[in-house]
């Protein structure tokens, strides 16, 4: 009886995979410290909010001041009105000389909700001008921002006698009142207003100027 013999087995050799192991830890390593890098600096970083851009208009112009984080109509073209008024009487005397042209200009005082109204006149390079200059009455006066999207708010009902097809708002702020001006003008854009502003430094005073030729911007 013949006896079988007993093939060796060929084994195929094996591969080393640690090279590959390190590989694929160093890249999952590289991959978590990237992640952690992003999550931080999102964290830390302030959120970028883009600015529309302004443009000019040549509408009507009704202006508002922010400050304390209240709104305050200017209630500007009441105001002009009532100069109106003044220098037509004062031009009645064609014989008044400048001394009393520039008393009676002076002794000009109107009164608004929210602000007193006085004129002067200075010059300027040899010219007249004629400033309108608008005072606080009531340093709490004006409307809360939390309050201005209410329906029944004074920002509303001031507004929407207003048409935006005719008029933009521009705001004077404060610097204590972005909050304020912000509220304010999400709802003018929702009501279809242009918006334009001003940064105003505190303690500075809003004074119009007869001749200035300055261009309103809005967003």
């Amino acid at each position: 009886m013949k006896r079988s013999r007993c093939r060796p087995q060929v084994q195929a050799p094996s591969q080393n995979l640690d090279s590959f192991l390190d590989v694929l830890t160093n890249t999952v390593g590289v991959m978590i410290f990237v992640c952690l890098f992003a999550s931080l600096t999102a964290a830390v970083s302030p959120a970028l909010v883009r600015t529309p851009i302004a443009r000019e208009t040549r509408k009507q112009v009704y202006f508002f001041e922010c400050r304390e984080n209240r709104a305050l109509p200017l209630e500007e073209d009441q105001a002009s009105e009532a100069i109106d008024r003044h220098l037509r009487r004062i031009t009645e005397n064609p014989f008044a000389d400048p001394r009393q042209i520039q008393q009676q200009l002076e002794s000009f005082h109107h009164r608004t909700r929210y602000y007193d109204v006085r004129l002067s006149l200075v010059h300027s390079q040899g010219q007249p001008i004629l400033q309108t200059l608008f005072e606080p009455r009531d340093r709490s006066g004006g409307e809360s921002f939390s309050t201005l999207e209410k329906p029944a708010s004074n920002f509303r009902r001031t507004i929407d006698r207003l048409s935006p097809s005719r008029y933009s708002l521009v705001f004077f702020v404060r610097p204590d009142s972005f909050d304020c001006f912000r509220a304010a003008r999400a709802v003018a854009w929702r009501s279809g207003f242009d918006v334009g502003w001003e940064p105003m430094a505190e303690g500075r005073a809003i004074i119009f100027v007869s001749g200035g030729g300055r261009r309103v911007t809005v967003q």
